[in-house]
């Protein structure tokens, strides 16, 4: 049995001068499959680096006053 499909958000930059930003997001069951979707989606820009993050696992900051 699949697990259903989830949101992940990716993030990437195209120099590593500049810093990483939020590009979109993809829906996978799983890491793998959301590294190959995030990669063909975004193919369009000449990545330094990208990131993929499972929307349910990032936390929120909230800077002190």
């Amino acid at each position: 049995m699949n697990a259903a499909a989830e949101p992940w958000e990716v993030f990437a930059r195209q120099d590593q001068k500049i810093p990483i930003r939020h590009v979109g997001r993809v829906d996978a069951s799983n890491l793998d499959d959301a590294i190959v979707f995030a990669s063909t989606l975004y193919e369009e820009w000449k990545w330094t680096d990208m990131f993929i993050v499972r929307r349910r696992e990032m936390r929120r900051l909230v800077k002190p006053e």
